[in-house]
């Protein structure tokens, strides 16, 4: 374990609030998986919390390395029903909600990459790289493509990142 005081303490913030909103949005997109009457529309959303969980656990060994302590699995699981039931409830408002708010994340992402160590960067590109794949999700979906989901698989497919030595 690398001390966290060895590292810079904004980055070693932002690292695990993004962390934590990865564990909490598996909820968001389980909640919203819930309350759809459609099951292809629950399978997408299921998908996308997968997406979550598969980041989270490229994440988590950043977490370990500085020894950073996340709230606990129910508060954040909370957090991502709460967010959950204060958006929209259906399938189209959902969509258009996502694709105007997502794209912002890619530039928290890269602002993260922007205080890494360079040790950090490979796990951190994978981060970053998961909004991109929800997005281009998000744009498929939006254009009725058959095949919206693909992106999202072939992430989750994708091996985890590790970060380098240090």
């Amino acid at each position: 374990m690398v001390p966290a005081a060895t590292a810079d303490a904004a980055y070693l913030a932002k690292l695990l609030q993004y962390y934590e909103e990865e564990l909490a949005g598996q909820s968001y997109f389980r909640a919203l998986a819930d309350r759809l009457p459609v099951a292809r529309q629950k399978e997408k959303m299921i998908l996308l919390a997968e997406v979550e969980r598969h980041t989270a656990a490229i994440v988590r060994p950043l977490i370990e390395r500085y020894g950073l302590q996340p709230r606990s699995r129910a508060e954040l699981e909370a957090m991502g029903r709460a967010d959950a039931d204060a958006g929209p409830q259906d399938w189209a408002g959902m969509i258009a909600y996502m694709r105007a708010t997502y794209p912002k994340y890619i530039d928290d992402f890269k602002a993260l990459e922007g205080m890494a160590p360079a040790a950090d960067l490979p796990v951190l590109e994978c981060m970053t790289e998961h909004e991109v794949v929800a997005i281009d999700f998000l744009e498929r979906e939006a254009a009725g493509d058959p095949n919206s989901t693909e992106p999202l698989v072939l992430f989750i497919c994708s091996p985890a990142a590790t970060p380098r030595a240090a």
